[in-house]
């Protein structure tokens, strides 16, 4: 319980940041990150017991990495890149548990949401030092 504590705390934190101070790419990355996570929530419910890859969290997974890919090939900022690339990792360990379906349960879950941190704190750093160069204002739209 802890944990998701945490990790709600973070979310809040750098979203509500990139949200604020991001501009246009900070707008757009946290909305769509926010909306996956909370879409997240009843895909996993979805599937109560573990056999093999969870296919609504999956679709979640994948329709935000179609986001994030969309809005890093049109932004000339280079944080949305690699927020994209972390979760492109995400989706590496849901292709690892098709490839094999003997996977391990809590080392598929690990690997899907580990990388949520690192994401976090790209768009959290990402957007300072956007804004240390003058790249962004949080009043433009």
């Amino acid at each position: 319980m802890t944990l998701v504590m945490v990790f709600w705390a973070l979310a809040v934190l750098c979203c509500g940041y990139g949200a604020y101070f991001g501009g246009r790419e900070g707008r757009r990355v946290t909305a769509l990150y926010l909306c996956a996570v909370l879409l997240t929530i009843p895909a996993q419910m979805l599937q109560q017991s573990w056999g093999g890859e969870i296919w609504p969290v999956v679709l979640v997974d994948t329709l935000l990495l179609a986001g994030l890919y969309w809005i890093s090939m049109r932004t000339d900022r280079f944080w949305p890149l690699w927020v994209t690339g972390f979760h492109m990792i995400t989706m590496t360990a849901h292709l690892a548990a098709l490839l094999a379906p003997t996977f391990p349960a809590r080392i598929y879950f690990g690997l899907t949401t580990i990388w949520t941190i690192p994401l976090l704190l790209v768009i959290l750093v990402g957007v300072t030092l956007d804004r240390q160069a003058g790249l962004t204002d949080h009043d433009t739209a």
